[in-house]
Order: structure tokens, then sequence, then C-alpha cells
């Protein structure tokens, strides 16, 4: 039987080579990239802030500082579209302080199930490579998978499926044809009502992507409507401060300020035309059965890959990208490999990788 996840299918896709070292090789860096540790320990305060029911866990910022294992830094993308090294912890737990500040406890939100794991066997009839029958390509696949949630709208009655998303900068283009959702969502109406959680009639129609943006708050005041203002000019300090000072008319901006400061008076300059993006989005997709089938059947044609490659049909590529080699764990590594130093490789994979079984979790969730 094929064993398969969705995070491999991506990683596929992404690059074979990064695909071959991960999930078939196991390999697990001493030290997990920051971009990848840092959305594991937003999922986990998320997790165990969404209980079941209309019960709320531990504030996420807390459970996320809890989860921290020394001090690291990110590389985020500030409001001026630079990139910059910020506190990770600081971050974490100013985007969930914020997150808890906008959203409250969700009180529409009705919480069936958090971080599923489970697996479900799909049939794949055999197939076609290059025109020919391959009939050692196994024809049962398990597909293992973690989802984030499932809850009962109440301001619907409809039931949806969460994902978290944290990310650099939001973007919902491509969210009606995403795979990874999709095909969680393909599969989880029918695994939570043979687990029980679900009634044969009930149906998941959708799926909410709750998007965090990795960005610090950005520092300038906001007026009443939400909108960023720039700094107070010396009119807008006088315009503010005159009915309530004995102006002479002879104050500088900044001692203006300072009134202004010691008697803790907001002032508000103009609305500025530089807002940054949104911090948080949740964004719902609907989707048909039609396209469970094509999630479903988008499965089996990725099971023929992941087969073909495993079994060295296809030979194991590479797809250099900025955005991915970026924070790749086997960056060094691959560049020692395309230098055909065999020997500096397997030196390397001692030194910064320990082997783990990508599915062990799912065995051990499944006994």
């Amino acid at each position: 039987m094929l064993e398969m996840r969705t995070s491999e299918r991506g990683s596929l896709k992404r690059c074979p080579q990064q695909w071959y070292w991960g999930q078939v090789e196991g390999l697990r860096p001493n030290r997990a990239a920051n971009p990848l540790w840092f959305g594991t320990a937003v999922h986990e305060g998320l997790a165990q802030w969404y209980l079941p029911g209309l019960k709320r866990g531990p504030h996420p910022a807390e459970t996320f500082e809890k989860y921290l294992d020394g001090e690291r830094v990110m590389l985020v993308t500030s409001e001026e579209e630079e990139l910059q090294y910020v506190d990770a912890r600081a971050l974490g737990i100013d985007m969930l302080t914020r997150y808890v500040d906008l959203y409250g406890k969700d009180d529409s939100w009705f919480v069936i199930a958090t971080e599923q794991k489970g697996a479900v066997v799909i049939d794949r009839p055999e197939m076609q490579i290059f025109g020919r029958t391959r009939p050692a390509l196994k024809r049962w696949v398990r597909y293992n998978f973690t989802w984030d949630g499932v809850y009962r709208d109440l301001k619907d009655e409809q039931i949806k499926l969460m994902e978290h998303k944290t990310a650099a900068a939001i973007s919902t283009l491509h969210l009606s044809l995403d795979d990874q959702a999709g095909s969680y969502w393909a599969i989880a109406s029918q695994t939570l009502v043979k687990q029980g959680v679900l009634k044969p009639d009930d149906e998941i129609v959708a799926i909410t992507y709750n998007f965090l943006r990795k960005a610090l708050k950005d520092p300038r005041p906001q007026d009443a409507e939400g909108y960023y203002t720039n700094k107070p000019t010396k009119d807008d300090l006088i315009d503010v401060l005159d009915p309530i000072f004995e102006l002479t008319g002879k104050e500088t901006a900044a001692t203006l300020q300072d009134y202004a400061d010691e008697q803790k008076i907001v002032v508000l300059g103009e609305r500025s035309k530089s807002q940054p993006p949104d911090y948080f989005l949740r964004h719902d997709v609907y989707r048909t059965r039609s396209e469970r089938e094509t999630q479903i059947q988008r499965i089996k044609d990725e099971a023929l890959f992941i087969e073909a490659y495993r079994r060295k049909y296809l030979p194991i590529t590479k797809s250099p990208d900025r955005q991915h080699c970026l924070w790749c764990p086997f960056k060094r590594m691959c560049e020692l490999d395309e230098q055909g130093d065999a020997e500096a490789v397997e030196a390397f994979k001692d030194t910064m990788f320990h082997v783990e079984d990508p599915y062990a979790v799912y065995k051990k969730s499944a006994e």
C-alpha cells in the first residue's frame, strides 16, 4: 500500500529533490527552519484555543510562548516592503494577541473537532506510464491527513473546515483551486461520519481560510475608522490645543507636541495614503460534490508520480526557486550535491540532520 500525505504532495510539486530527501530518506533538520517552526507554533496556539463546542482554551499567545525553544529571529517583510529581522517571540505574541482582540472568542464558531489526524484508503486502478501498464504500481493508497478543525457556523448553521494560514502576504486568488485544504475537505465529511462525530446527513460545505499575516502592528496612530494617520503638523496641533491652552502662536511644533503628551491628548495628522495590507482575513470557499470527486481523482493521479519517483521510473530533478530556496532546509546540502561532492553531502547529512519516519505520527494515531 502506498502511503501519501498532503504536505509531501506539495513538496514533490515544488521540488522533487526536496521531496526525496524529506519523504523518502526521512531527513529532518536538527533545528527546524524558522518559517516552518513559526507556523507550527501558531497552529498549536490556535488548536488549544479552539476547544470543542463554544469553550475556549488558554490564550493562543500563551501557548505560542510555551512552544518556544530558545531565542529566534524571523525574516519578514516590513510595511515598506523591505526584508527585516524581528524577534520571533515578540512577533508571534503580537500577532496572536491582536488576533484575539479582533475576533474575540468567535461566539458563532461551535467547534466539532480540532487537529484531527486520520487516514483513508483510496482504490487506485492500474494506470499507464509512457504507454505501458505498470502492474507493480500499488493499487491502494492510504492518504494520511491532519486538518486544523471543523466547526458549525451558528450564523448560518453550516459546517465548515478550518484552515489556518500564516503568510508573509495574504492572497486569495488561488484558493478555489487549492488542493491542500481541498483534499482535506474532500475526505473530511466521510471520515467524521465514520468516527461518529458527524451525522450521516451532515456535510462540510465550505473551507474557511483563516489568514494571519506575519507582521508586527504598524506603530502609527489610527483614526476612528481604523485608518493609519501621518504625524500631525503644527496646524493640526494648534487646531486641537488652541481651545485648551492659551497659545501665543509662537510655540514650535515640538513644544505643542510636548503639551499634548503631558495632557495625554492624542492629536492625529491627516489620513495616510499608505495603508498596510490586512493583518487578518477570513475567506470562505464553497465546494461542490463534483469538486470532491475531482480532488479524490487528483490524489490518485499524484500517487502515480509519487510511486514512479519512489521506484525510480522518473529521475529526481531539482526546481530552484528564489522564494522556496530561501527557507529550504536542504539548501546548503543541495549546493554540495550540485558540486558533485558525494562525501561532503553525506557528511553534511550526518551533522545537520536526523532521520524520522514521516508517517510515524499517523501510525501512532491509528494505533
